[in-house]
């Protein structure tokens, strides 16, 4: 079992992997031009598009008593972006197809992407929870509004806190 420290930084390293997995010639999303994996970003965007943004991590059952184990959550959004030419209403069905095929990535991958990095991340299980036009972007090279739509997968997963201070004491006893 992971420590607080490694645990969310293995979520989010597994997630990304996921998805670049399948960005493959032959992989779901092969006709992606481009992953943004960070909320961060002043590239201009080549559609169709994903863009990652990872939101807080918490406690899933609502509390954080410092036990030995805690359960935390951490969602993901997925913001796609698909423009077609001819019709906007194309755009949005292209969207939403994107981001089935994210859900598909993370399904079909999680498990293999974890035994390949040799982590094991205890009582893992994403979580759907939705998939929704939520707005346009303006393409000024386009002049042209384009749709999002947004999928949210939660990871719920188990960190050890006796572990973690396992490794502070270890830490602290080297200095």
């Amino acid at each position: 079992m992971l420590n607080i420290i490694k645990g969310p930084e293995a979520v989010t390293r597994m997630v990304k992997q996921c998805i670049t997995k399948e960005l493959t010639e032959d992989g779901i999303l092969s006709d992606v031009e481009m992953f943004i994996p960070s909320y961060r970003s002043d590239e201009e965007i080549e559609e169709p598009c994903i863009w990652l943004f990872e939101q807080k991590t918490t406690p899933a059952s609502g509390k954080g008593t410092l036990s030995s184990q805690l359960e935390l959550q951490t969602p993901f959004e997925f913001y796609c972006i698909v423009y077609d030419e001819d019709d906007i209403e194309q755009s949005e069905i292209k969207g939403k197809n994107l981001a089935s095929r994210i859900a598909a990535c993370i399904a079909k991958n999680h498990i293999r992407v974890l035994k390949e990095d040799n982590t094991m991340i205890q009582g893992l299980r994403p979580v759907f929870e939705s998939l929704a036009p939520v707005g346009f972007i303006q393409d000024d090279e386009l002049g042209e509004k384009v749709p999002i739509t947004k999928l949210r997968i939660n990871f719920i997963y188990y960190v050890d806190w006796k572990i973690c201070c396992q490794f502070e004491n270890q830490n602290n006893e080297k200095k």
